[in-house]
């Protein structure tokens, strides 16, 4: 087998900084500005960056203090809690990242058609070649090695930061305090004239703060190609700060340029925000292929992150033997093939008229179990702090980075938290068959915690079915 090339802290940086920064930027200043004023959103992103850094910095922590466990967000799980919760942990991410990954195909096609008049864009059978061609060209750069998509990557990275930079750049140069200073604003939603309060305000934005910042993990899930774990820990805390003042300063500038009830209505705000500068319309084409440049190596970003945990989970005999398979290039092949081949079953979707509804429904699904690792992952961090009589300081982040989590998921709500137990429970027969290869039974407690999960998804299911929870 070929000798496999490790990444470094500039790709494994790249990797974070691309993984974040997908399609959630481009569109945040307008899904941001229809629940908070521009003073309360300044608000959250410190509370919501101060959050998801103590979750960086647990994920530093860990990679520092557990060095062998190099399956990241799936090892903790697994070290704290055993195999069943280890391989939900790896299952819930996997299926969610294939669903995001289809998000971000419908959202290329949902763009490229915005180039055309109204009606005239490419019609679903061709989105759908396309779009399995797309897939296909990834899965060819990802089979012929790691390393080597990771630097195209890289690339990428820089690329979509150029746009978002013009935007920064430019804004600042028409931006008006007038704008951004909207009056009454802790009791006043300006774009809707609705009451609210601070408090509101600071949880309808939270969602939105953290589906920018997934992706965090992203080096520490890569963590098997990396040189070392320090070098892990600081590519995550590097990409966090990076990732962190080029969000703040998008939605700064965007709701100091346009006021608060157009950007609630605009279809890419950051178009109109280029369009107020010297760019003029121009903007809105500068922008468009900032979003398809974006999405394209957010995509290539978490295809190679989809296709990594399934293959550490069944070198562990977590997950079936089959995901274990490597290429001459030291590519999981198994687990590329088969996480390709779900997205490809997915984007039948592109066969549908409504871009818009496809994408909402995939986003959604796909970000209803994503907290869940980072909340096992988080405890785990104390379990270890408690354990080793760790720094004091270590296990008040820890402890902050669970609330967090815990904040979220209530922000989020319950019915998104039912759903990702049905997810879950649908990974069981996966989990069923590496222990059958094993020849081992269920323990008593994973029989009692299969149970409640089947039990809370039969009840969840019957309610969906009943009309009594609407999706």
């Amino acid at each position: 087998m070929q000798k496999e090339k490790k990444l470094g802290l500039f790709l494994l940086t790249g990797l974070a900084i691309g993984s974040m920064i997908g399609a959630g930027i481009f569109n945040s200043p307008t899904d941001l500005i229809g629940s908070a004023n521009p003073q309360a959103t300044v608000i959250a992103w410190l509370l919501g960056g101060f959050g998801v850094l103590m979750i960086a910095l647990v994920f530093q922590m860990l990679a520092n203090k557990k060095p062998e466990l190099t399956g990241g967000i799936y090892s903790y799980a697994r070290e704290g809690f055993g195999d069943l919760v280890g391989f939900s942990s790896a299952w819930g991410y996997w299926f969610s990242a294939v669903i995001g990954n289809v998000a971000f195909i419908f959202l290329i096609f949902k763009t490229i058609n915005s180039f055309f008049p109204e009606g005239q864009g490419l019609k679903p059978v061709v989105s759908f070649i396309l779009g399995s061609l797309l897939l296909l060209l990834y899965h060819y750069v990802i089979s012929r090695g790691i390393k080597n998509a990771s630097v195209i990557n890289a690339l990428f990275t820089i690329a979509k930061i150029i746009p978002l930079l013009l935007v920064i750049l430019f804004g600042l140069f028409v931006w008006k305090s007038s704008i951004f200073s909207v009056p009454d604003w802790k009791n006043l939603l300006a774009a809707t004239k609705e009451s609210t309060n601070l408090y509101s305000q600071i949880n309808g934005a939270m969602g939105t703060i953290l589906w920018c910042f997934i992706g965090i993990e992203a080096a520490v899930v890569m963590s098997t190609r990396a040189t070392d774990q320090k070098t892990v820990g600081r590519a995550t805390i590097l990409g966090f700060f990076i990732t962190l003042i080029i969000y703040m300063l998008i939605s700064v500038v965007a709701m100091g340029v346009i006021s608060a009830d157009k950007l609630a209505s605009a279809g890419t705000p950051l178009a109109d925000v280029l369009a107020a500068t010297a760019l003029g319309s121009v903007g809105g084409t500068i922008v468009r292929f900032g979003v398809l440049v974006s999405v394209s190596g957010a995509l290539l970003s978490w295809i190679l992150l989809t296709a990594e945990l399934p293959f550490i989970a069944a070198k562990d005999r977590v997950m079936p033997k089959w995901f274990e398979k490597e290429n001459a290039a030291g590519v999981p092949i198994n687990s590329l093939r088969l996480t390709n081949i779900v997205t490809f079953i997915f984007i039948f979707g592109l066969l549908s008229e409504k871009l818009q509804s496809a994408y909402n429904i995939a986003y959604t699904l796909a970000t209803t179990v994503y907290l869940i690792p980072y909340l096992l992952s988080t405890i785990y961090a104390i379990k270890i702090c408690i354990n080793e009589k760790g720094k004091a300081s270590e296990t008040i982040i820890a402890v902050l980075a669970t609330i967090y989590s815990v904040y979220v998921i209530y922000t989020v709500g319950l019915m998104y938290f039912g759903l990702a137990i049905i997810i879950y429970t649908i990974g069981l027969f996966v989990y069923y068959m590496a222990k059958k290869e094993k020849n081992e039974k269920f323990s008593k407690a994973e029989t009692i915690a299969i149970s409640v999960l089947v039990l809370v998804s039969a009840v969840m299911i019957a309610l969906i079915a009943s009309g009594k929870i609407a999706l």
